[in-house]
Protein backbone atom coordinates (compact mmCIF):
# COMPACT_ATOMS: atom_id res chain seq x y z
CA UNK A 1 0.00 0.00 0.00
CA UNK A 2 1.24 3.48 -0.83
CA UNK A 3 1.07 6.27 1.72
CA UNK A 4 1.18 9.79 0.40
CA UNK A 5 3.98 11.89 1.85
CA UNK A 6 3.22 15.54 2.56
CA UNK A 7 6.55 16.81 3.86
CA UNK A 8 7.40 20.49 3.87
CA UNK A 9 9.82 21.43 1.10
CA UNK A 10 12.32 22.75 3.61
CA UNK A 11 12.53 19.37 5.33
CA UNK A 12 13.02 17.61 2.00
CA UNK A 13 15.78 19.96 0.94
CA UNK A 14 17.42 19.71 4.35
CA UNK A 15 17.47 15.91 4.11
CA UNK A 16 19.01 16.10 0.66
CA UNK A 17 21.70 18.52 1.81
CA UNK A 18 22.46 16.26 4.75
CA UNK A 19 22.97 13.45 2.26
CA UNK A 20 25.55 15.47 0.37
CA UNK A 21 23.32 16.54 -2.51
CA UNK A 22 23.65 20.14 -3.70
CA UNK A 23 20.70 22.08 -5.09
CA UNK A 24 21.33 24.75 -7.66
CA UNK A 25 18.03 26.11 -8.94
CA UNK A 26 16.87 23.27 -11.18
CA UNK A 27 16.37 19.53 -11.19
CA UNK A 28 17.15 16.52 -13.37
CA UNK A 29 15.41 13.16 -13.10
CA UNK A 30 15.24 10.67 -15.95
CA UNK A 31 12.30 9.98 -18.15
CA UNK A 32 11.83 8.40 -21.54
CA UNK A 33 9.30 7.77 -24.25
CA UNK A 34 6.01 9.68 -24.02
CA UNK A 35 6.98 11.25 -20.70
CA UNK A 36 9.46 13.44 -22.51
CA UNK A 37 7.45 13.59 -25.71
CA UNK A 38 10.54 12.66 -27.70
CA UNK A 39 12.42 15.60 -26.21
CA UNK A 40 15.46 13.94 -24.64
CA UNK A 41 17.70 16.61 -26.14
CA UNK A 42 16.15 19.39 -24.06
CA UNK A 43 18.69 21.17 -21.89
CA UNK A 44 18.25 20.56 -18.17
CA UNK A 45 18.80 24.19 -17.14
CA UNK A 46 15.07 24.97 -17.12
CA UNK A 47 14.24 22.61 -14.26
CA UNK A 48 13.15 23.76 -10.83
CA UNK A 49 15.86 21.87 -8.96
CA UNK A 50 19.29 20.70 -10.04
CA UNK A 51 20.93 17.93 -8.07
CA UNK A 52 24.74 18.00 -8.17
CA UNK A 53 25.91 14.80 -6.49
CA UNK A 54 29.58 13.86 -6.27
CA UNK A 55 31.31 11.07 -8.14
CA UNK A 56 33.04 8.11 -6.46
CA UNK A 57 35.67 8.85 -3.84
CA UNK A 58 39.02 7.09 -3.56
CA UNK A 59 38.94 3.96 -1.42
CA UNK A 60 35.13 3.68 -1.45
CA UNK A 61 33.72 0.36 -0.25
CA UNK A 62 31.24 -1.60 -2.33
CA UNK A 63 28.37 -0.34 -0.14
CA UNK A 64 29.59 3.25 -0.42
CA UNK A 65 29.76 2.80 -4.17
CA UNK A 66 26.15 1.55 -4.40
CA UNK A 67 24.78 4.33 -2.22
CA UNK A 68 26.76 6.95 -4.10
CA UNK A 69 25.54 5.56 -7.43
CA UNK A 70 21.87 5.66 -6.35
CA UNK A 71 22.32 9.24 -5.18
CA UNK A 72 24.19 10.26 -8.34
CA UNK A 73 21.34 8.93 -10.51
CA UNK A 74 19.16 11.81 -9.29
CA UNK A 75 21.00 13.99 -11.82
CA UNK A 76 20.44 13.39 -15.53
CA UNK A 77 22.89 16.09 -16.62
CA UNK A 78 24.95 14.98 -19.63
CA UNK A 79 23.07 11.68 -19.84
CA UNK A 80 23.76 10.75 -16.19
CA UNK A 81 27.46 11.39 -16.51
CA UNK A 82 28.04 11.47 -12.75
CA UNK A 83 26.20 8.18 -12.15
CA UNK A 84 28.15 6.51 -14.96
CA UNK A 85 31.40 7.37 -13.17
CA UNK A 86 30.49 4.65 -10.66
CA UNK A 87 30.32 2.03 -13.45
CA UNK A 88 32.97 0.15 -15.33
CA UNK A 89 33.65 1.60 -18.77
CA UNK A 90 32.16 -1.50 -20.43
CA UNK A 91 28.95 -1.44 -18.38
CA UNK A 92 28.56 2.34 -18.50
CA UNK A 93 27.16 2.24 -22.03
CA UNK A 94 24.82 -0.66 -21.20
CA UNK A 95 23.08 0.79 -18.12
CA UNK A 96 19.66 2.29 -19.00
CA UNK A 97 18.56 5.03 -16.57
CA UNK A 98 15.45 5.74 -18.67
CA UNK A 99 13.86 2.38 -17.89
CA UNK A 100 11.69 3.84 -15.11
CA UNK A 101 11.61 4.94 -11.47
CA UNK A 102 11.24 2.85 -8.32
CA UNK A 103 9.71 4.81 -5.45
CA UNK A 104 10.54 3.56 -1.97
CA UNK A 105 10.25 4.55 1.68
CA UNK A 106 13.92 5.51 1.86
CA UNK A 107 15.18 2.77 4.18
CA UNK A 108 17.71 0.79 2.15
CA UNK A 109 19.58 -1.94 4.04
CA UNK A 110 22.62 -3.28 2.23
CA UNK A 111 24.32 -6.65 2.52
CA UNK A 112 27.25 -8.28 0.79
CA UNK A 113 26.25 -11.28 -1.30
CA UNK A 114 29.77 -12.43 -2.19
CA UNK A 115 33.21 -10.93 -2.53
CA UNK A 116 32.13 -9.18 -5.72
CA UNK A 117 28.35 -8.67 -5.30
CA UNK A 118 25.93 -6.96 -2.96
CA UNK A 119 22.18 -6.50 -2.50
CA UNK A 120 20.28 -3.29 -1.71
CA UNK A 121 16.84 -3.94 -0.18
CA UNK A 122 14.04 -1.50 -1.01
CA UNK A 123 10.69 -1.05 0.72
CA UNK A 124 9.12 -0.18 -2.63
CA UNK A 125 5.72 1.50 -2.65
CA UNK A 126 5.26 2.33 -6.34
CA UNK A 127 6.89 2.23 -9.73
CA UNK A 128 6.79 4.68 -12.61
CA UNK A 129 7.17 3.32 -16.12
CA UNK A 130 8.74 5.03 -19.10
CA UNK A 131 5.34 6.46 -20.13
CA UNK A 132 4.87 8.27 -16.80
CA UNK A 133 2.21 5.84 -15.56
CA UNK A 134 2.40 4.97 -11.87
CA UNK A 135 1.41 1.63 -10.38
CA UNK A 136 1.43 0.70 -6.69
CA UNK A 137 3.60 -2.19 -5.56
CA UNK A 138 2.02 -4.90 -3.44
CA UNK A 139 2.94 -4.82 0.25
CA UNK A 140 5.27 -7.62 1.23
CA UNK A 141 8.95 -8.50 1.32
CA UNK A 142 11.48 -5.89 0.30
CA UNK A 143 12.57 -5.73 -3.32
CA UNK A 144 16.17 -6.83 -3.67
CA UNK A 145 18.42 -5.02 -6.15
CA UNK A 146 21.63 -6.87 -7.01
CA UNK A 147 24.88 -5.11 -7.87
CA UNK A 148 28.13 -6.67 -9.09
CA UNK A 149 31.63 -5.16 -8.83
CA UNK A 150 35.03 -5.23 -10.46
CA UNK A 151 38.37 -3.66 -9.59
CA UNK A 152 39.45 -0.90 -11.96
CA UNK A 153 42.89 0.61 -11.32
CA UNK A 154 42.65 -0.54 -7.73
CA UNK A 155 39.17 0.94 -7.11
CA UNK A 156 35.83 -0.82 -6.98
CA UNK A 157 33.41 -0.07 -9.82
CA UNK A 158 29.92 -1.43 -10.57
CA UNK A 159 29.89 -3.95 -13.42
CA UNK A 160 26.17 -4.76 -13.23
CA UNK A 161 23.22 -2.80 -11.81
CA UNK A 162 19.42 -2.68 -12.23
CA UNK A 163 18.11 -0.39 -14.97
CA UNK A 164 16.20 2.74 -14.01
CA UNK A 165 16.65 4.86 -10.92
CA UNK A 166 15.53 4.82 -7.28
CA UNK A 167 13.88 7.73 -5.44
CA UNK A 168 12.36 7.95 -1.99
CA UNK A 169 8.76 9.14 -1.92
CA UNK A 170 9.60 12.57 -0.50
CA UNK A 171 12.17 13.35 -3.18
CA UNK A 172 9.89 12.02 -5.91
CA UNK A 173 6.94 14.18 -4.79
CA UNK A 174 9.19 17.24 -4.66
CA UNK A 175 10.35 17.13 -8.25
CA UNK A 176 7.61 15.20 -10.06
CA UNK A 177 3.96 16.21 -10.38
CA UNK A 178 0.88 14.45 -11.69
CA UNK A 179 -1.19 15.91 -14.50
CA UNK A 180 -4.20 14.67 -16.42
CA UNK A 181 -4.13 14.12 -20.17
CA UNK A 182 -7.62 14.25 -21.66
CA UNK A 183 -8.96 12.10 -24.47
CA UNK A 184 -12.48 11.50 -25.81
CA UNK A 185 -14.63 8.62 -24.62
CA UNK A 186 -18.12 7.25 -25.25
CA UNK A 187 -20.91 9.80 -25.15
CA UNK A 188 -18.45 12.47 -26.33
CA UNK A 189 -17.13 12.85 -22.78
CA UNK A 190 -13.62 13.94 -21.86
CA UNK A 191 -11.75 11.12 -20.14
CA UNK A 192 -8.51 11.75 -18.21
CA UNK A 193 -5.36 9.71 -17.82
CA UNK A 194 -2.88 10.46 -15.03
CA UNK A 195 0.72 10.95 -16.11
CA UNK A 196 3.68 12.06 -14.01
CA UNK A 197 6.08 14.72 -15.29
CA UNK A 198 9.09 16.58 -14.02
CA UNK A 199 8.11 19.95 -12.61
CA UNK A 200 10.00 22.31 -14.89
CA UNK A 201 9.43 24.99 -17.49
CA UNK A 202 9.45 22.33 -20.22
CA UNK A 203 6.30 20.84 -18.66
CA UNK A 204 3.96 22.33 -21.27
CA UNK A 205 6.08 20.87 -24.08
CA UNK A 206 6.05 17.45 -22.44
CA UNK A 207 2.28 17.46 -21.85
CA UNK A 208 1.57 18.44 -25.46
CA UNK A 209 4.06 15.81 -26.64
CA UNK A 210 2.34 13.16 -24.52
CA UNK A 211 -1.06 14.14 -25.96
CA UNK A 212 0.34 13.72 -29.46
CA UNK A 213 1.56 10.23 -28.49
CA UNK A 214 -2.05 9.29 -27.71
CA UNK A 215 -3.68 7.29 -24.90
CA UNK A 216 -1.77 4.70 -22.88
CA UNK A 217 -1.70 1.04 -23.80
CA UNK A 218 -4.63 0.03 -21.56
CA UNK A 219 -6.88 2.80 -22.91
CA UNK A 220 -6.15 2.72 -26.64
CA UNK A 221 -9.35 0.82 -27.44
CA UNK A 222 -11.37 2.77 -24.88
CA UNK A 223 -10.81 6.40 -25.85
CA UNK A 224 -9.75 8.33 -28.95
CA UNK A 225 -7.77 11.47 -29.73
CA UNK A 226 -8.69 14.20 -32.19
CA UNK A 227 -5.08 14.50 -33.38
CA UNK A 228 -4.51 12.74 -36.74
CA UNK A 229 -1.88 10.00 -36.59
CA UNK A 230 1.53 11.46 -37.35
CA UNK A 231 0.82 14.94 -35.99
CA UNK A 232 3.86 16.33 -34.20
CA UNK A 233 5.33 19.58 -33.00
CA UNK A 234 6.79 21.72 -35.77
CA UNK A 235 9.43 22.99 -33.34
CA UNK A 236 11.19 21.40 -30.39
CA UNK A 237 9.29 23.26 -27.70
CA UNK A 238 6.04 24.97 -26.72
CA UNK A 239 6.85 28.45 -25.40
CA UNK A 240 4.50 30.22 -23.01
CA UNK A 241 4.12 33.94 -23.71
CA UNK A 242 1.89 36.11 -21.49
CA UNK A 243 0.21 32.97 -20.20
CA UNK A 244 -0.55 31.57 -23.67
CA UNK A 245 1.03 28.30 -24.77
CA UNK A 246 2.04 28.73 -28.40
CA UNK A 247 1.58 25.30 -29.97
CA UNK A 248 2.97 25.00 -33.49
CA UNK A 249 2.05 21.71 -35.19
CA UNK A 250 3.01 20.04 -38.44
CA UNK A 251 0.55 20.26 -41.34
CA UNK A 252 -0.70 16.71 -40.65
CA UNK A 253 -3.16 18.28 -38.22
CA UNK A 254 -4.99 19.82 -41.21
CA UNK A 255 -6.34 16.33 -41.96
CA UNK A 256 -8.60 16.65 -38.91
CA UNK A 257 -12.28 17.22 -39.55
CA UNK A 258 -14.05 20.16 -37.85
CA UNK A 259 -15.34 17.74 -35.20
CA UNK A 260 -11.84 16.38 -34.61
CA UNK A 261 -10.48 19.92 -34.36
CA UNK A 262 -13.06 20.58 -31.68
CA UNK A 263 -11.76 17.54 -29.84
CA UNK A 264 -8.16 18.73 -30.21
CA UNK A 265 -8.93 22.12 -28.73
CA UNK A 266 -10.84 20.63 -25.80
CA UNK A 267 -8.06 18.09 -25.15
CA UNK A 268 -5.47 20.85 -25.06
CA UNK A 269 -7.60 23.17 -22.94
CA UNK A 270 -8.34 20.60 -20.24
CA UNK A 271 -4.89 18.99 -20.27
CA UNK A 272 -3.12 22.32 -19.76
CA UNK A 273 -5.50 23.78 -17.19
CA UNK A 274 -3.47 22.53 -14.20
CA UNK A 275 -0.12 23.88 -15.42
CA UNK A 276 0.93 26.93 -13.37
CA UNK A 277 1.25 30.09 -15.42
CA UNK A 278 -0.76 28.80 -18.40
CA UNK A 279 -4.07 30.58 -18.97
CA UNK A 280 -4.74 29.48 -22.54
CA UNK A 281 -3.15 28.42 -25.82
CA UNK A 282 -2.75 29.43 -29.45
CA UNK A 283 -2.60 26.89 -32.28
CA UNK A 284 -0.62 27.30 -35.47
CA UNK A 285 0.46 25.09 -38.35
CA UNK A 286 4.12 25.55 -39.19
CA UNK A 287 3.91 29.19 -38.18
CA UNK A 288 0.47 30.01 -39.62
CA UNK A 289 -2.25 30.68 -36.99
CA UNK A 290 -5.06 28.12 -36.90
CA UNK A 291 -8.24 29.92 -35.87
CA UNK A 292 -11.25 28.11 -34.38
CA UNK A 293 -14.42 27.84 -36.47
CA UNK A 294 -18.06 27.63 -35.32
CA UNK A 295 -18.28 24.04 -36.63
CA UNK A 296 -15.61 22.93 -34.17
CA UNK A 297 -17.70 23.97 -31.17
CA UNK A 298 -20.99 22.35 -32.17
CA UNK A 299 -20.10 18.82 -31.06
CA UNK A 300 -17.04 19.51 -28.91
CA UNK A 301 -16.52 16.89 -26.17
CA UNK A 302 -17.72 17.95 -22.75
CA UNK A 303 -16.28 17.50 -19.26
CA UNK A 304 -17.89 15.32 -16.62
CA UNK A 305 -19.42 17.08 -13.63
CA UNK A 306 -19.59 14.64 -10.74
CA UNK A 307 -19.88 16.28 -7.31
CA UNK A 308 -23.44 16.14 -6.01
CA UNK A 309 -25.10 16.19 -2.61
CA UNK A 310 -25.28 12.90 -0.67
CA UNK A 311 -28.60 11.10 -1.20
CA UNK A 312 -30.17 8.89 1.48
CA UNK A 313 -33.33 7.09 2.45
CA UNK A 314 -34.75 7.80 5.90
CA UNK A 315 -37.83 5.77 6.71
CA UNK A 316 -40.16 6.12 3.75
CA UNK A 317 -38.53 9.27 2.37
CA UNK A 318 -35.68 9.63 -0.09
CA UNK A 319 -33.77 12.86 -0.55
CA UNK A 320 -30.50 14.75 -0.16
CA UNK A 321 -28.61 15.96 2.88
CA UNK A 322 -26.96 19.38 2.65
CA UNK A 323 -25.37 21.05 5.70
CA UNK A 324 -27.30 18.73 7.99
CA UNK A 325 -30.65 19.51 6.35
CA UNK A 326 -32.64 16.67 4.77
CA UNK A 327 -34.66 17.63 1.68
CA UNK A 328 -37.11 14.99 0.42
CA UNK A 329 -37.35 14.42 -3.31
CA UNK A 330 -40.60 14.54 -5.20
CA UNK A 331 -41.34 12.63 -8.38
CA UNK A 332 -38.82 9.82 -8.86
CA UNK A 333 -37.61 9.94 -5.26
CA UNK A 334 -41.10 9.64 -3.82
CA UNK A 335 -41.60 6.18 -5.35
CA UNK A 336 -38.32 4.51 -4.40
CA UNK A 337 -39.43 3.31 -0.96
CA UNK A 338 -42.17 1.21 -2.57
CA UNK A 339 -39.47 -1.19 -3.84
CA UNK A 340 -37.99 -1.74 -0.37
CA UNK A 341 -34.44 -1.30 -1.72
CA UNK A 342 -31.32 -2.38 0.12
CA UNK A 343 -29.15 -0.37 -2.30
CA UNK A 344 -29.86 2.61 -4.58
CA UNK A 345 -27.81 3.97 -7.48
CA UNK A 346 -28.81 7.23 -9.16
CA UNK A 347 -27.96 8.25 -12.71
CA UNK A 348 -25.76 11.33 -13.09
CA UNK A 349 -28.73 13.44 -14.26
CA UNK A 350 -30.91 12.09 -11.41
CA UNK A 351 -33.56 11.02 -13.91
CA UNK A 352 -33.23 7.28 -13.24
CA UNK A 353 -32.39 4.93 -10.40
CA UNK A 354 -31.28 1.31 -10.19
CA UNK A 355 -32.54 -0.44 -7.07
CA UNK A 356 -31.21 -3.66 -5.57
CA UNK A 357 -33.85 -5.65 -3.71
CA UNK A 358 -35.03 -9.18 -3.02
CA UNK A 359 -36.16 -9.68 -6.62
CA UNK A 360 -32.93 -8.38 -8.18
CA UNK A 361 -32.12 -5.03 -9.79
CA UNK A 362 -34.94 -2.78 -10.98
CA UNK A 363 -34.61 0.33 -13.12
CA UNK A 364 -36.97 3.17 -12.20
CA UNK A 365 -37.44 6.29 -14.33
CA UNK A 366 -40.19 8.50 -15.75
CA UNK A 367 -41.42 5.60 -17.88
CA UNK A 368 -42.00 3.34 -14.88
CA UNK A 369 -40.13 0.39 -13.41
CA UNK A 370 -38.60 -2.66 -15.09
CA UNK A 371 -36.66 -5.59 -13.64
CA UNK A 372 -33.33 -5.63 -15.51
CA UNK A 373 -31.61 -8.51 -13.69
CA UNK A 374 -33.36 -11.08 -11.52
CA UNK A 375 -30.33 -13.21 -10.62
CA UNK A 376 -29.56 -13.96 -6.99
CA UNK A 377 -26.53 -12.58 -5.17
CA UNK A 378 -26.21 -9.38 -7.20
CA UNK A 379 -23.88 -6.59 -6.13
CA UNK A 380 -24.95 -2.95 -6.05
CA UNK A 381 -25.60 -1.80 -9.63
CA UNK A 382 -23.97 1.05 -11.58
CA UNK A 383 -25.53 3.42 -14.12
CA UNK A 384 -23.17 4.82 -16.75
CA UNK A 385 -23.55 8.21 -18.52
CA UNK A 386 -25.24 6.54 -21.50
CA UNK A 387 -27.95 5.13 -19.23
CA UNK A 388 -26.79 1.50 -19.11
CA UNK A 389 -27.46 -0.32 -15.83
CA UNK A 390 -24.54 -2.60 -14.97
CA UNK A 391 -25.09 -5.69 -12.84
CA UNK A 392 -23.04 -8.68 -11.73
CA UNK A 393 -23.41 -11.46 -9.14
CA UNK A 394 -20.68 -11.68 -6.53
CA UNK A 395 -20.13 -15.40 -7.15
CA UNK A 396 -20.15 -15.28 -10.98
CA UNK A 397 -18.29 -12.14 -11.95
CA UNK A 398 -16.52 -13.03 -15.20
CA UNK A 399 -19.35 -11.42 -17.19
CA UNK A 400 -21.15 -8.15 -16.47
CA UNK A 401 -24.64 -7.43 -17.77
CA UNK A 402 -25.18 -3.96 -19.25
CA UNK A 403 -28.85 -3.11 -19.82
CA UNK A 404 -29.74 -0.11 -22.00
CA UNK A 405 -32.65 2.23 -21.20
CA UNK A 406 -34.76 0.40 -23.81
CA UNK A 407 -34.20 -2.91 -22.01
CA UNK A 408 -31.63 -4.35 -24.43
CA UNK A 409 -29.11 -6.37 -22.44
CA UNK A 410 -25.47 -6.94 -23.46
CA UNK A 411 -23.09 -9.39 -21.83
CA UNK A 412 -19.69 -7.79 -21.24
CA UNK A 413 -16.81 -10.18 -20.66
CA UNK A 414 -14.50 -9.44 -17.73
CA UNK A 415 -11.94 -12.27 -17.87
CA UNK A 416 -9.77 -10.60 -15.20
CA UNK A 417 -12.55 -11.19 -12.65
CA UNK A 418 -12.89 -14.90 -13.38
CA UNK A 419 -12.67 -16.97 -10.22
CA UNK A 420 -12.95 -13.96 -7.93
CA UNK A 421 -15.77 -12.90 -5.62
CA UNK A 422 -15.65 -9.09 -5.60
CA UNK A 423 -17.25 -7.09 -2.81
CA UNK A 424 -18.10 -4.29 -5.25
CA UNK A 425 -17.86 -3.55 -8.98
CA UNK A 426 -18.30 0.07 -10.07
CA UNK A 427 -18.25 2.02 -13.36
CA UNK A 428 -16.33 5.31 -13.37
CA UNK A 429 -18.37 8.54 -13.74
CA UNK A 430 -17.42 8.77 -17.44
CA UNK A 431 -18.16 5.08 -18.10
CA UNK A 432 -14.67 4.43 -19.44
CA UNK A 433 -13.35 2.27 -16.60
CA UNK A 434 -14.62 -0.43 -14.30
CA UNK A 435 -13.17 -1.02 -10.84
CA UNK A 436 -13.55 -4.05 -8.57
CA UNK A 437 -12.70 -4.44 -4.90
CA UNK A 438 -11.45 -7.98 -4.26
CA UNK A 439 -9.83 -9.93 -1.46
CA UNK A 440 -6.14 -10.80 -1.39
CA UNK A 441 -5.65 -13.02 1.62
CA UNK A 442 -6.26 -10.86 4.68
CA UNK A 443 -5.94 -7.69 2.59
CA UNK A 444 -7.78 -6.11 -0.32
CA UNK A 445 -6.94 -4.51 -3.62
CA UNK A 446 -8.72 -2.56 -6.35
CA UNK A 447 -8.51 -3.78 -9.94
CA UNK A 448 -9.23 -1.35 -12.78
CA UNK A 449 -9.82 -2.12 -16.45
CA UNK A 450 -11.12 -0.17 -19.45
CA UNK A 451 -14.57 -0.53 -21.06
CA UNK A 452 -14.50 -0.99 -24.84
CA UNK A 453 -17.59 0.16 -26.77
CA UNK A 454 -18.66 0.46 -30.39
CA UNK A 455 -19.15 3.76 -32.20
CA UNK A 456 -22.66 4.08 -30.73
CA UNK A 457 -21.48 3.56 -27.17
CA UNK A 458 -22.77 0.00 -26.85
CA UNK A 459 -20.47 -1.92 -24.46
CA UNK A 460 -18.58 -4.76 -26.14
CA UNK A 461 -16.05 -6.02 -23.59
CA UNK A 462 -13.51 -4.83 -21.11
CA UNK A 463 -9.78 -4.69 -21.71
CA UNK A 464 -8.55 -8.26 -21.25
CA UNK A 465 -6.30 -7.41 -18.31
CA UNK A 466 -6.71 -5.22 -15.25
CA UNK A 467 -4.15 -3.37 -13.19
CA UNK A 468 -4.06 -3.22 -9.41
CA UNK A 469 -4.41 0.49 -8.63
CA UNK A 470 -4.67 0.28 -4.84
CA UNK A 471 -3.71 -2.02 -1.99
CA UNK A 472 -5.61 -1.67 1.29
CA UNK A 473 -5.41 -3.30 4.68
CA UNK A 474 -8.40 -5.36 5.80
CA UNK A 475 -11.11 -7.43 4.16
CA UNK A 476 -13.15 -5.91 1.31
CA UNK A 477 -16.50 -4.29 2.12
CA UNK A 478 -17.40 -1.60 -0.41
CA UNK A 479 -16.06 0.64 -3.17
CA UNK A 480 -17.13 3.78 -5.00
CA UNK A 481 -15.59 6.31 -7.37
CA UNK A 482 -14.83 9.73 -5.88
CA UNK A 483 -14.08 11.27 -9.29
CA UNK A 484 -13.13 10.21 -12.79
CA UNK A 485 -9.77 8.87 -11.61
CA UNK A 486 -10.02 8.40 -7.85
CA UNK A 487 -12.01 6.00 -5.69
CA UNK A 488 -12.59 5.14 -2.04
CA UNK A 489 -12.18 1.55 -0.84
CA UNK A 490 -13.89 0.54 2.41
CA UNK A 491 -12.31 -2.45 4.13
CA UNK A 492 -12.98 -4.19 7.41
CA UNK A 493 -10.38 -4.07 10.17
CA UNK A 494 -12.07 -5.71 13.13
CA UNK A 495 -15.46 -4.07 13.68
CA UNK A 496 -14.32 -0.81 12.10
CA UNK A 497 -14.45 0.24 8.48
CA UNK A 498 -11.20 1.64 7.08
CA UNK A 499 -11.30 4.03 4.13
CA UNK A 500 -8.37 4.20 1.71
CA UNK A 501 -8.57 6.72 -1.12
CA UNK A 502 -6.57 5.91 -4.24
CA UNK A 503 -6.89 6.09 -7.97
CA UNK A 504 -5.50 5.66 -11.45
CA UNK A 505 -1.88 6.81 -11.34
CA UNK A 506 -2.28 8.30 -7.86
CA UNK A 507 -0.79 7.62 -4.46
CA UNK A 508 -3.10 5.93 -1.97
CA UNK A 509 -4.04 7.74 1.24
CA UNK A 510 -5.18 5.89 4.34
CA UNK A 511 -7.86 7.70 6.32
CA UNK A 512 -8.83 6.96 9.91
CA UNK A 513 -11.38 4.21 10.59
CA UNK A 514 -15.14 4.67 10.74
CA UNK A 515 -16.94 2.85 13.60
CA UNK A 516 -18.95 0.03 12.07
CA UNK A 517 -18.55 1.37 8.52
CA UNK A 518 -20.32 -0.87 6.00
CA UNK A 519 -21.11 1.26 2.91
CA UNK A 520 -19.34 4.10 1.11
CA UNK A 521 -20.58 6.65 -1.42
CA UNK A 522 -18.10 8.79 -3.37
CA UNK A 523 -20.54 11.41 -4.61
CA UNK A 524 -18.03 12.61 -7.17
CA UNK A 525 -15.71 14.50 -4.83
CA UNK A 526 -14.16 14.59 -1.37
CA UNK A 527 -16.83 16.95 -0.03
CA UNK A 528 -19.56 14.46 -0.94
CA UNK A 529 -17.74 11.35 0.35
CA UNK A 530 -19.85 9.58 2.96
CA UNK A 531 -19.66 6.34 4.95
CA UNK A 532 -22.69 4.59 6.46
CA UNK A 533 -22.30 2.72 9.72
CA UNK A 534 -24.05 -0.52 10.57
CA UNK A 535 -26.36 1.30 13.03
CA UNK A 536 -27.50 3.89 10.49
CA UNK A 537 -25.02 6.61 11.40
CA UNK A 538 -23.74 8.70 8.50
CA UNK A 539 -20.15 9.95 8.60
CA UNK A 540 -18.57 12.76 6.56
CA UNK A 541 -14.88 13.69 6.26
CA UNK A 542 -13.46 16.12 8.78
CA UNK A 543 -9.73 16.78 8.47
CA UNK A 544 -8.02 13.40 8.50
CA UNK A 545 -10.92 11.84 10.40
CA UNK A 546 -14.69 11.50 10.28
CA UNK A 547 -17.63 13.33 11.81
CA UNK A 548 -21.04 11.79 12.53
CA UNK A 549 -23.42 14.01 10.55
CA UNK A 550 -26.74 12.12 10.53
CA UNK A 551 -28.34 9.06 12.10
CA UNK A 552 -31.21 6.68 11.39
CA UNK A 553 -30.16 6.38 7.74
CA UNK A 554 -31.61 3.29 6.06
CA UNK A 555 -29.87 3.49 2.67
CA UNK A 556 -26.91 5.56 1.45
CA UNK A 557 -27.25 5.95 -2.32
CA UNK A 558 -24.44 5.88 -4.87
CA UNK A 559 -24.31 7.93 -8.05
CA UNK A 560 -23.40 6.48 -11.43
Amino acid sequence: MIRERKTRRGRVLGALLASGVMLAGCSAIPTSGPVQGGLKDLQQVDQVYQYKPSGPIAGASQEDLVRGFVLAATSSVDDYATAREFLTSEYSSQWDPYYGVLIDEGTRPYRADSDTAGVLSLATTAKLDSAGDMLPVAPGPSMEMRFEFERVAGEWRISSAPSGIILDANTFSTIWSSHQLYFVGAGNLLVPETRWFLTRTALVTEIVGALLEGPGERMREVVRSGFPVGTSLASNSVPVVDGKARIDLTNTVLEASPAAMGEIRQQLKTSLQTVPGVTGFELSVEGTPLRPTPDEEINAPRPVTTTQAPAVMIGEEFGTVVSGEFTPWQGLGASLHDFDPEAITLSADEQAAALLGDSGVTRVDANGAILVDGRAGLLEPSIDPLGYVWTVPRADSDTLLATAPDGTATEVATPWLAGRSPAAVRLSPDGSRVAALVADGDESHVLVSGVIRDENGVPLRTVADADTKLWAAGTPRDLDWVGQLSFAALTGVGAAGKVTVGGVGLFGIERTSVPGGVHVSGGGGRSALRVLGADGDLFSPQGAGWQRSEDEIDVLAKRG
